[in-house]
């Protein structure tokens, strides 16, 4: 017996279910700006010195984010 939901594999036909995250220059914040509990999960990226930080349960929603690191675009799925 199959687990998967065949009801949802038309992402083709339907498109994506959430868009992707696309965060821009006003949604950045230092770490400490972010008063995040220190229990809050991360994904951290670095490019040519410029890193991104990104929050786990924001990319558990999402599952893409695309943008523009160091001036080179960038994708991060999870």
């Amino acid at each position: 017996m199959s687990r998967i939901d065949r009801s949802k594999m038309n992402i083709k036909k339907k498109g994506f279910r959430f868009d992707p995250f696309r965060p821009s220059s006003k949604d950045e914040l230092s770490l400490q700006q972010a008063d995040l509990d220190p229990d809050t999960e991360l994904i951290a990226f670095e490019r040519n010195g410029q890193r991104r930080v990104l929050i786990l349960r924001e990319m558990m929603y999402h599952h893409i984010c695309q943008g523009e690191l160091a001036g080179e675009p960038y994708l991060v799925t999870f």
